[in-house]
């Protein structure tokens, strides 16, 4: 039997006990006309929560415009994986924005975007992209948050399910290309590989392949990038398009 837990009241002659009462919670209708009360007598500003706003509005707003058999495929092959939750979520909208990508896998709402000029191409061609990124959405949602590489493994064994096994990680179709200049660049202490940024790195990064060879993936400083002038880069890595 559990103890009962008193308190006393001194205030009282004689020590009284006094048994603190039991408070229970608040029903919901008793919260909401209690909310009202408060906003009536005007103690705090009750401001409503903005109404849910749906994606389809969304995607209309951004010139997006979903494709009604691809999702059906889409859905399909996730139900046949066993991902049910996932396959009710999932959306595929061709998107006239992308302009060198393929395609794009959002994980925070289970929708891919196609480039409009993906229907140019072979008639297979939309469908290996749409399981392309489909298998990002995969990796992601079997990963449960943990952090995975955006190709790695988990990418590639989803990649195999789909029936794509062996699949690129980017891909070689005609699509207008975009240069971009690199400022900056690193070398690996260790391999001597040149990494080339547009942007300095903001923290002591290391080279992951050598992390991953050497250190089952985990960070080490024994590979850290050291930071190259941009001149010798040049003549060590002429390939890259540099400022």
């Amino acid at each position: 039997m559990l103890p009962e837990y008193r308190q006393l009241n001194l205030e009282l002659p004689g020590l009284v006990e006094q048994r603190r009462p039991i408070k229970k919670p608040r029903s919901p209708r008793r919260r909401k006309r209690l909310a009202k009360t408060v906003e009536l007598l005007g103690l705090f500003e009750v401001v409503p929560p903005p109404d849910p706003v749906k994606r389809a509005q969304i995607a209309q707003e951004r010139g997006l415009k979903i494709d009604v058999g691809l999702t059906a495929q889409a859905r399909e092959l996730v139900e046949a994986m066993g991902l049910d939750e996932l396959a009710e979520q999932l959306q595929v909208y061709w998107n006239p924005r992308l302009i060198t990508t393929a395609g794009l896998a959002h994980h925070s709402t289970s929708r891919i975007d196609l480039n409009s000029r993906l229907i140019d191409f072979p008639p297979d061609e939309p469908g290996r992209t749409l399981r392309h990124e489909l298998a990002h959405l995969v990796a992601h949602y079997r990963a449960a948050g943990r952090g995975i590489q955006p190709h790695g493994p988990e990418w590639r064994e989803a990649c195999a399910a789909l029936g794509i096994p062996g699949e690129q990680r980017c891909h070689d179709l005609p699509l207008a290309r975009r240069s971009v200049r690199r400022k900056f660049a690193y070398q690996c202490r260790n391999c001597g590989i040149i990494v080339p940024r547009v942007r300095k790195l903001s923290r002591h990064s290391a080279c992951y392949p050598c992390c991953r060879t050497h250190n089952r993936g985990r960070y080490s400083k024994r590979f850290l990038l050291d930071p190259l002038p941009l001149e010798e880069a040049k003549k060590l890595a002429p390939e890259h398009s540099w400022a």
